[in-house]
């Protein structure tokens, strides 16, 4: 009964979705969650793109997600989601199946220490070894649901003993109550200040309430706004935002605002490094998001809060001195990662959300992609691994359709992960970006190396036809875009560019701008 009461209770608390592995010892867990009536299952034989996806799905419903995995290395795989989880504050239940203590350190088959594997990247963990009862059982369960949701929220891990025998005969489910949890909103003393020649930054929020508040509050100062594209501001359009910060000529603002996590543009920050002007950071979680560490002040507050209390001076000719400019873009005749992004912008349907790759993808998105409406955009940004990024998407389309731009290598990295675009609950149109090889170490002094080709860029000549043939996805051409998009299937799209033009592109549109 320990397996039902622990699922049993984290359903009672809200975590109604499970991302299950198979495997042996996990048998218990599995039983239980496909006997309970209010819980999702969601199945994948890869456990590293389990992790992932369970990442994509609490990403897009904002709950824990729960993860469910035999004993072993299955537990290891788990470790770059759970990395990516912990840097994004992603609440993640991982439910980590073990042999019972009488089995570990002898020698026994696929048994390790599973304790402390995952070290300062949860938020909590514990081992419920032994004969427990069921009010401890689900007391254990409702404090690892807290742990994930509170500030900040993030993985943590149950580590669940069973012995042998395994599979149960089913018995009759009796449901429990949920332990009621508060987590209450951090708010700081209001700030001032008495300059009216403000700058806000505004990287990823935890909610779209936040994006607004500090939208709302750029509008009441009369104060520009520079938005990373994984803030989801241009969802909301409003003439304070500056689309090409990057290109225009800034004039010196006397404080900056910057909410939320780290931004995507290193240029914008590097600007701000040699402004030496105040710096405030303001979040509701502690992280620090300073890597030029050029803040001057740190304000832990829940941003609604902070914005509708902030007080700051209003100079109506500020906005003005900012023009913001559409860069020209000198047309060769060649199709490039810029064109990509300006023609999805043109054509994105309101309802779909976008998912952006590691590498250039988020970094052309940001510069180049500003459709009229769009459900969201997503990255994983913790740690801007090219790994997962399949799996991820598939998760996030549980919630709403996505059009995913990925390079090359993320798709290599994730072919495994395929499978999950045959049974999500919206489509996926999977754009893979293929210029054989990895182009953002163009940008870089490496690729000056004589060995550049091989080392760094790991230049190749695959293509991606043959897969969506394995795993039984339609593979359609570029130019059909606009048609898939109300076709409602999973898709694959394959982009041929050239890395070497895709820069040189990039550097005569910078330019022809300065």
């Amino acid at each position: 009964m320990k397996a039902f009461w622990i699922i049993d209770q984290l359903v009672q608390q809200g975590a109604t979705q499970f991302c299950i592995a198979p495997g042996s010892r996990s048998t218990p867990l599995v039983l239980a969650v496909k006997a309970h009536p209010k819980a999702t299952l969601h199945l994948h034989f890869d456990e590293r793109g389990l992790g992932f996806f369970a990442l994509g799905l609490a990403t897009s419903t904002k709950k824990p997600a729960v993860i469910i995995v035999t004993s072993g290395t299955a537990v290891g795989n788990l470790v770059p989601s759970v990395m990516e989880a912990h840097h994004t504050c992603t609440p993640l239940i991982l439910l980590t199946a073990d042999r019972p203590q009488s089995l570990r350190d002898c020698g026994a088959n696929q048994t390790t220490d599973q304790n402390n594997l995952f070290q300062n990247f949860v938020r909590w963990q514990i081992d419920i070894g032994g004969e427990l009862d069921a009010a401890t059982i689900r007391s254990i369960s409702a404090q690892g649901y807290f742990y994930a949701c509170q500030n900040p929220p993030g993985p943590i891990q149950i580590n669940c003993p069973f012995s042998e025998p395994l599979y149960m005969p089913h018995r009759p489910i009796i449901e429990g109550k949920p332990i009621e949890i508060q987590l209450p909103r951090l708010k700081a003393a209001p700030y001032k200040t008495e300059h009216s020649k403000g700058l806000i930054f505004i990287g990823r929020l935890p909610s779209a309430d936040d994006v607004v508040s500090v939208l709302e509050l750029a509008e009441r100062l009369e104060w520009p706004v520079c938005a990373d594209i994984t803030s989801n501001a241009r969802c909301y359009e409003t003439v304070e935002q500056i689309h090409y910060f990057d290109w225009i000529d800034k004039p010196r603002p006397e404080i900056i605002l910057h909410f939320g996590e780290r931004l995507t543009s290193k240029k914008i920050i590097e600007w701000a490094s040699e402004m030496a002007t105040e710096y405030v950071h303001i979040s509701p979680w502690p992280q620090l998001q300073d890597p030029a560490r050029i803040i001057t002040a740190r304000v832990q507050s829940d941003i609604v809060e902070f914005c509708e209390t902030f007080e700051g001076k209003v100079d109506p000719y500020w906005l003005d001195e900012w023009n913001d400019q559409l860069p020209h873009f000198e047309e060769t005749g060649v199709f490039t990662e810029v064109h990509l992004m300006r023609h999805i912008g043109k054509i994105l349907p309101p309802d779909w959300a976008v998912f952006l790759g590691n590498g250039m993808p988020i970094r052309d998105a940001d510069h180049f992609l500003f459709p009229e409406e769009c459900a969201g955009f997503f990255a994983n940004r913790g740690l801007s691994g090219i790994d997962g990024n399949i799996a991820t998407i598939a998760g996030i389309a549980q919630s709403m359709p996505v059009v995913a731009i990925i390079g090359d290598q993320a798709a290599l990295h994730d072919l495994n992960s395929l499978p999950l675009l045959k049974n999500t609950a919206h489509p996926v149109i999977l754009i893979i970006s293929n210029n054989f090889g990895g182009g953002i170490f163009h940008h870089l002094p490496v690729s000056q190396s004589p060995d550049f080709e091989t080392l760094w860029a790991a230049s190749h000549h695959l293509r991606f036809e043959n897969a969506a043939k394995m795993f039984d996805l339609p593979f359609r051409d570029f130019t059909d875009l606009e048609k898939i998009f109300s076709q409602k299937q999973s898709t694959i799209i394959e982009v041929i560019t050239d890395r070497k033009e895709n820069f040189s592109y990039q550097q005569s549109a910078i330019r022809l701008t300065t």
